[in-house]
């Protein structure tokens, strides 16, 4: 963001007729000539077309010459990741020792295409984003002294559908004024010029998406496909489930959020979980991307809102492992067995070293207790009832425990109240309290 206006403000301090000065005059002969892009010894260079080493042979033979009117000889190559391997080598030499009159500035937006022996020789400054804020700011600045009329919410969507760039805002306000009528410059106007749709329609098919309400779904949907592209409509939706998803982590929205829209944000929170929101957000990311690929926009993304509704009856991790645990339990009464504790007591002996064998024999082993996780474990169906505890930490997401069990850990011994392991490998320290903390979260859950 302003690489190629902070080169010229930078050339501006060093060819200032008071400089180098770190607040150039602006109004002296050099000023003027930089500002209008007229000075002879500032020389502004594109190397999206001039990547070749002749482009570069050009500029060497140019340094070996003083400054006409003023105190140094600026270079600036704008997008330089553009240059050629051999152009790149051409510059190494003159960048370690240019002439003391030669000053090159490099502005470029993929750092990482830049060879390391040309950014060891440089001097670095990283430009941010400029945040919405900010540019919602200058904005209202400049509207008023020009006398536009704006609304707040304009201002709003028309910086954050800039880019963080101050240029494209300022493109995107000058269209506004264009496309409006007397100046006056509304909320609609914008979200017409940038193909939006109106922020109530989205609220309205995400809550619809949050309540598994299809058919209201697709009457929403039909209403905003009249003047929106299918993909703005989902990325609408990402953008508003992004700004849920934080308000639930830190209760706080976006100051350049309107007031109307945070109550509608604070609605749609309590409607659902964090964990529903983020799995939301990520079957929304593969629905755009299938969308674009599809040769049928509008069928791909009415399929993939029948999909997003259809999510809201899907159970959690939590409520799967509910249901399993209580299969087991009826399981157990269908067939006359009494329903055993499970077990409360796991012990782990580590196998895999003799030493270690050797005092496991001498000293106790590690105990851990943990509560009733509802798993009942007997001595004729070890490996049924061991395999079921695999199942249940692989589908609550465990996979750290689960691949413990499975790789390092073999079931020596298994009854009522009582879990025997052998380590057959090195076994990680923090294991055992994992395993007891998770198992201990299961029966609160129960």
């Amino acid at each position: 963001v302003g690489k190629t206006t902070t080169a010229r403000i930078i050339a501006l301090c060093l060819n200032c007729s008071l400089g180098p000065i770190f607040e150039p005059c602006g109004s002296c002969e050099n000023c003027l000539a930089i500002k209008n892009s007229s000075h002879p010894d500032v020389i502004e260079i594109d190397a999206a077309s001039h990547t070749s080493i002749d482009d570069i042979k050009v500029i060497l033979g140019d340094i070996c010459y003083s400054p006409i009117s003023s105190k140094f000889k600026v270079y600036i190559i704008d997008e330089v990741h553009m240059l050629s391997s051999s152009a790149f080598n051409a510059l190494l030499k003159t960048l370690e020792e240019p002439p003391s009159s030669v000053k090159f500035i490099l502005a470029t937006t993929e750092i990482k295409k830049i060879p390391i022996t040309i950014i060891a020789r440089c001097q670095r400054f990283d430009l941010h984003n400029i945040p919405v804020a900010k540019i919602v700011e200058r904005l209202n600045d400049v509207a008023q002294k020009e006398s536009y009329s704006i609304e707040k919410g304009a201002l709003e969507l028309i910086a954050r559908h800039s880019g963080n760039s101050m240029r494209n805002a300022l493109f995107l306000m000058n269209q506004a004024v264009l496309y409006s009528k007397d100046g006056a410059i509304s909320t609609k106007n914008v979200t017409d010029i940038l193909g939006l749709v109106d922020k109530d329609i989205i609220f309205d098919l995400l809550g619809a998406i949050l309540e598994g309400d299809l058919q209201k779904a697709l009457s929403v949907f039909d209403k905003a496909v009249k003047t929106a592209n299918p993909l703005s409509i989902f990325e609408g939706l990402l953008q508003t489930i992004q700004l849920v998803c934080r308000f639930l982590i830190t209760k706080e929205i976006d100051n350049a959020v309107t007031e109307h829209e945070k109550n509608r944000i604070k609605d749609l929170s309590i409607k659902r979980s964090l964990i529903f929101f983020s799995r939301l957000w990520k079957m929304l990311l593969k629905g755009i991307q299938d969308i674009k690929t599809s040769t049928c926009n509008d069928v791909a993304a009415e399929m993939m809102l029948i999909s997003l509704c259809y999510l809201s009856d899907l159970p959690s991790p939590e409520q799967v492992i509910k249901k399993v645990l209580s299969q087991n339990v009826e399981q157990g009464n269908r067939q006359g067995r009494p329903v055993t504790p499970s077990p409360s007591v796991i012990q782990v002996a580590d196998y895999s070293d003799p030493k270690k064998y050797v005092e496991s024999k001498q000293q106790p082993h590690s105990v851990i207790p943990v509560r009733d996780t509802g798993i009942h474990v007997e001595n004729k169906q070890q490996n049924y009832d061991f395999d079921k505890i695999l199942q249940l930490l692989r589908r609550s997401n465990q996979i750290y425990l689960y691949k413990q069990l499975c790789n390092n850990l073999q079931l020596i011994d298994c009854k009522p109240g009582y879990l025997k392991l052998k380590a057959v490998s090195k076994l990680d320290s923090n294991f055992c309290n994992d395993l007891k903390n998770y198992l201990n979260q299961v029966t609160q859950q129960e």
